[in-house]
């Protein structure tokens, strides 16, 4: 079975699961066009990538290695009070991060995990559980950044609330270096020629 095929069925399975398209896409880091694509290959074959981190990310000792130097790189643009993790595949890192920091932890839902086509006014939420950012200076912190938008998302929803220091991520498939003003910090950057 190839790669494709791999990630088809894996698409699939989480759809029989209840996943939406969106939770499909964060699941599988890939972009929502990606998901879709997978579920129905309805149309031209999108230009994503597709990037596995399991052998980083499965385990807790390799987690808490990419923390550290998550952190490392988020000081260099202020110490956080708030660092604000991305559900769902985020949170693990985040958390880690925000250790490693010594500061608070937010849990940010995107709209992507809560929207499908019929729903048209859906938009990403601050979980209640977990620190308030009015006032604060945040970090935002996700494992992949495929288009961009989510992180663009959590940045307008920080800085309507407190400050938005930098994003942080493992890594980035946009090549962005900023997004509204806010810097974007990868270890690694993947950029088509």
């Amino acid at each position: 079975m190839s790669r494709l095929e791999e990630l088809i069925e894996k698409a699939r399975k989480l759809k029989e699961k209840g996943l939406t398209t969106g939770e499909i896409a964060d699941e599988l880091n890939v972009s929502r066009e990606t998901a879709m694509w997978l579920l129905t290959r309805a149309t031209a074959k999108p230009s994503d990538v597709y990037v596995e981190l399991n052998t980083l990310t499965s385990s807790a000792f390799r987690l808490r290695r990419i923390a550290e130097i998550l952190a490392d790189i988020i000081l260099e643009a202020g110490e956080p009070d708030v660092v604000v993790g991305i559900a769902t595949s985020g949170i693990p890192l985040a958390t880690m991060v925000a250790q490693e920091i010594t500061s608070e932890i937010a849990v940010y839902y995107p709209k992507k995990l809560r929207w499908e086509k019929e729903e048209k006014h859906i938009s990403g939420t601050l979980s209640e559980n977990f620190a308030k950012i009015d006032g604060k200076s945040c970090a935002i912190v996700d494992d992949i950044m495929t288009t961009g938008s989510t992180i663009k998302e959590v940045i307008e929803y920080v800085q309507n609330k407190g400050k938005a220091l930098c994003a942080a991520v493992i890594v980035n498939k946009t090549g962005l270096d900023e997004i509204n003003n806010v810097p974007i910090y990868s270890l690694i950057r993947i950029e088509r020629l």
